[in-house]
């Protein structure tokens, strides 16, 4: 029997690996590894000793990775059909291999690559300056507070409504008034000792 374990990740192979192990709690555990053993070597393993009362486990690690091509399909085969259970543990393998073997008949179980999580960029939440209805504008400054704090909002805010700012050619232009606005709020916030988020609503709703 041939089962292969395919993870970049530690605790997925361990716990793939405690399953298999459990089925032959009393055979014996023949561990080999890239620097003891060559994928030709495995043949050695086909055909346990029949002084061998239980199932042997022959466990690789890393033999396969890299040295797929190695791995012959007749090879494959007697792995497959033997009794005694080789059980290989990788760190990646090549689908187009992975797809083959399942179709011989080994059972091989691979890891699936995590989701990453979409990234929200706080450079385009802070667009919410730019929109003209100020209940809208309101409504997207709380839901941008409500991820992030307002210091963390406060350095792009200003680089928005700046980058706003040089399109205007109006030097008293509406997103000029604003950034300025927005300076003051942020010093008299600090030297007053009120909330800064409020201060910088204040101004986005009056501006």
């Amino acid at each position: 029997m041939l089962t292969i374990i395919v993870a970049d990740t530690k605790p997925y192979r361990a716990e793939r690996i405690a399953a298999v192990l459990a089925d032959y709690a009393d055979s014996e555990v023949i561990m080999l590894d890239d620097t003891l053993i060559s994928i030709d070597a495995l043949e050695h393993y086909v055909y346990p000793s029949l002084f061998t009362l239980n199932t042997p486990v022959v466990h690789g690690r890393f033999i396969l990775e890299a040295k797929e091509k190695e791995l012959s399909a007749a090879l494959i085969k007697k792995l497959i059909a033997s009794p005694t259970v080789f059980l290989l543990e990788e760190l990646s393998l090549s689908k187009p291999f992975i797809t083959s073997i399942k179709k011989q008949g080994a059972i091989v179980h691979v890891q699936e690559p995590a989701k990453k999580a979409e990234k929200e960029s706080l450079f385009n939440q802070v667009s919410f300056v730019t929109i003209a209805s100020k209940k809208d504008r309101w409504l997207a400054y709380q839901a941008v507070l409500a991820k992030y704090p307002i210091e963390a909002v406060l350095g792009l805010l200003y680089w928005k409504v700046r980058d706003v700012a040089l399109k205007e050619r109006d030097p008293d232009g509406q997103y000029h008034v604003l950034y300025a606005a927005l300076l003051e709020a942020h010093a008299a916030a600090w030297q007053q000792g009120t909330p800064l988020s409020l201060a910088i609503e204040k101004v986005l709703l009056t501006h």
